[in-house]
């Protein structure tokens, strides 16, 4: 109907958000260019493996602050990287990725997030690392990263050039139902406004990096499915501890399970 010009202009220009559940192999983006005012955008339940991936003619999502991606099963490539995207990618505030199980990479080169709030990723299978790290540098805003449930993910931040990556404002991090998670970054990294850490279900992951950790506003920190332990040590040692605290636990199992299975 927006595409046979059936719903009036006017009405379309005072849209603030849309929600497309297209239920097809084709991203309509073009219905885009009738929306140019929205400040939120929802698309879910497709079947397409591409969005933003064709060149637009026109300034579309010039307004846009929420971006969500949900149960787009066969989603592969986003295209956030393409030139004509940019201009609104750098206004976003929040972006939520969510149950898109065949998408290999979020952003497949620098992409530039220099207004980005909140940055949620779940139920993404395929991603074995979630951010580049000169994309990492540009999240100087980022309040809030929450990855959960990724199942292939190795690292959040890949290694370019493994140097210190600053998040000058985050203050939430939570990291749930990693299985293959082994760090966040292999370089340094300094979290000056972290306040809530959750680490729940990331057996694999013994740091958050090997480099320089500094986390001086942290008080406590979640690992495992226990209570938030304070940190009386700095985040690693207290990571480290924790990690071998759970290898003591299955080792004993281990030594128990065996010693029943001799003693029968």
């Amino acid at each position: 109907m927006i595409l046979r010009g059936e719903i009036q202009r006017n009405l379309l220009h005072n849209l603030e958000v849309l929600t497309l559940c297209l239920g097809s192999d084709v991203f309509g983006y073009k219905i885009l260019e009738e929306v140019p005012n929205i400040e939120k955008l929802v698309v879910c339940d497709g079947s397409f493996k591409e969005i933003f991936c064709c060149e637009s003619g026109n300034n579309v999502l010039q307004k846009l602050k929420v971006l969500q991606l949900e149960s787009l099963r066969e989603l592969v490539s986003i295209g956030l990287e393409n030139s004509w995207t940019d201009s609104f990618v750098r206004n976003l505030e929040t972006f939520e990725v969510t149950y898109c199980s065949s998408l290999k990479s979020l952003l497949s080169c620098t992409v530039s997030f220099s207004n980005l709030t909140c940055l949620k990723v779940e139920g993404c299978e395929s991603l074995s690392y979630l951010l580049t790290s000169s994309t990492a540098k540009s999240l100087g805003h980022l309040k809030r990263m929450e990855i959960n449930n990724c199942e292939s993910i190795e690292e959040i931040v890949s290694n370019e050039e493994p140097d210190e990556i600053i998040f000058p404002k985050l203050s939430r991090l939570n990291l749930y139902y990693l299985q293959e998670l082994r760090r966040f970054y292999r370089g340094s990294l300094s979290f000056p406004s972290l306040e809530e850490l959750s680490i729940t279900a990331c057996d694999k992951m013994v740091t958050l990096c090997p480099g320089t950790l500094k986390a001086n506003k942290l008080c406590e920190v979640i690992v495992g499915y226990g209570e938030a332990i304070p940190l009386e040590i700095d985040l690693s040692s207290t990571m480290w501890r924790e990690f071998m605290s759970k290898v003591r636990v299955y080792l004993l199992n281990v030594l128990v399970a065996n010693k029943g299975h001799f003693l029968s």
